[in-house]
């Protein structure tokens, strides 16, 4: 991405009948790239920065972004901002401007696909556990066990709420984390991100608020503001949920419910005490806010068990519970639960048959029979010990090689959660990173709201040490670059704009 050069846009107040003032802009620009003023991977600025140099309003220069990416000239990148990809001899090759007409929240959703790396980037920013720890070779057996018994019954759809045998080994299993419920309670999805969308789709409207943490999971962001919602964050601390900013932001908003992960938080690992959790309990009660309790990670802790979950010290049936078999196991596979209030069934098994009418049938017995067999308990031993090996040496590489950065180390999950040395944020650091070949999360993909830009998740559990060895070198240099820009003032900086 090199330096752009001094762009000068130059805009008129519209009067009747004049040119709209984001056609203006678009216009400007587009010129700027047919002369060769502005090249190719070259950034342009901010929105909200160039709004201001411009005096218009953000609205105005989205809409001029907007129509340059649906013309071919442009793309956003995370973390990267907003850079020229194409000259008007190549761009608009299209038939139809296919981008142009994709919703608002399809384009800010770019992020969450899968992306596609060279080969040689090391990927931080990944989400899942690396394959050498899946349990295959036992999913393997039961699965040839599985199809060579394979009867009618398998093909047959099963309800939306689950396979039944699925549903007895998740409310059996859940035995071991305090969790006592029915397996009619039990509603399973095609993994945990399923899970949100269907409860999004069931139980909010445009204009209802939900409460999460600050920070918190940005599949949680995006599928509850794809339904509509105004998600707002809740402060936290290296302990959690702050409770008394909670019942503030209960009574302020008055929430259509409260989003959670108290067990080994992503991104930051953090943990909910017992005492926290009471209290938080005791808020939803006393305001009737149901409480969405996500506990993707809670078997993976590393020195002790973490303290029972919100679902087994609910006493209102307020709780909806969240788990999932990708994150223990294998992601590909695609399975979820959700343990669900009674009187909640009816809104989620509506929502999940419109989805998808109901989860493939052989992947459920297939995970039915892992989790009541003999495999499980070892399998979680292994990963456990597996996931605190590459956390401690992921911490080691990092103290020294990058002493600069601030964490606090995981008791348990996937997660490094570390701030940045100020004043230096995901702005400056992400684009050195690519360039050196390493591939990290930024604090703001994981905001409600703004702020974030001086922190940066790292996935321990998704590398061996050999490519966090390489990963960290290459974070390392990155921060150097970074700093050195800063130190000498040489940084990138945005086309600077006239107006007249």
């Amino acid at each position: 991405m090199r330096r752009s050069p001094e762009l000068n846009v130059t805009i008129s107040r519209p009067e009747s009948g004049a040119v709209p003032l984001y056609l203006q802009v678009v216009e400007a620009i587009e010129k700027a790239i047919r002369t060769g003023q502005i090249g190719i991977g070259q950034r342009l600025p901010a929105e909200r920065t160039l709004a201001d140099r411009l005096r218009v309003s953000r609205t105005t220069v989205t809409a001029a972004y907007r129509e340059l990416e649906a013309r071919g000239f442009l793309r956003g990148f995370v973390g990267r901002g907003t850079l020229v990809v194409a000259s008007p001899a190549d761009a608009g090759s299209e038939a139809l401007s296919w981008s142009q007409r994709s919703s608002s929240m399809a384009r800010q959703a770019n992020y969450l696909s899968y992306v596609h790396h060279q080969p040689d980037v090391v990927p931080f920013e990944l989400g899942w556990q690396d394959p050498s720890l899946y349990p295959t070779e036992n999913l393997n057996a039961l699965l040839r066990e599985l199809t060579r018994n394979a009867s009618r019954e398998l093909y047959t759809p099963p309800s939306p709420a689950g396979d039944r045998m699925l549903q007895q080994a998740v409310a059996r299993s859940l035995e071991a984390r305090g969790i006592r419920t029915s397996a009619d309670n039990v509603l399973i999805t095609a993994g945990a991100q399923q899970g949100l969308n269907v409860l999004a789709r069931a139980f909010i409207s445009p204009g209802d608020v939900v409460l999460t943490e600050r920070p918190t999971f940005m599949g949680a962001l995006m599928a509850f503001r794809w339904a509509g919602a105004d998600v707002v964050g809740v402060l936290s601390d290296d302990g959690g949920l702050q409770c008394d900013a909670l019942e503030e932001m209960i009574a302020r908003h008055r929430p259509k419910f409260v989003y959670l992960m108290p067990t080994f938080q992503n991104p930051t690992g953090a943990i909910l005490n017992r005492e926290r959790r009471e209290q938080v309990l005791e808020i939803a009660a006393r305001y009737r806010v149901p409480i969405i309790e996500s506990d993707l990670y809670g078997d993976i802790y590393f020195d002790q068990k973490p303290p029972l979950p919100l679902k087994a010290m609910d006493k209102l049936d307020a709780v909806i519970y969240q788990g999932s078999f990708s994150k223990i196991a294998a992601p590909s596979l695609r399975v979820g639960w959700l343990v669900v209030p009674k009187g909640a069934l009816p809104a989620l098994l509506a929502a999940k048959a419109f989805e998808d009418l109901h989860t493939p049938t052989l992947t459920q017995r297939l995970v039915a029979r892992f989790l009541e067999s003999k495999h499980l308990d070892r399998h979680l031993a292994s990963m456990r010990a597996e996931c605190r090996r590459r956390r401690d040496f992921l911490i080691g590489l990092l103290h020294e090689h990058v002493p600069t950065l601030q964490f606090r180390p995981p008791a348990g999950g996937y997660y490094l959660w570390a701030r940045l040395p100020p004043p230096l944020t995901t702005d400056e650091l992400l684009p050195a990173a690519a360039a050196r070949g390493v591939a990290i999360r930024g604090g703001s993909s994981h905001m409600p709201e703004r702020g974030g830009e001086g922190y940066i998740r790292l996935c321990f559990a998704s590398l061996d040490t050999r490519q966090i060895a390489k990963g960290v070198q290459r974070l390392a240099a990155a921060v150097r670059d970074s700093w050195d820009r800063l130190q000498s003032g040489a940084q990138r900086r945005s086309p600077r704009v006239s107006v007249i």
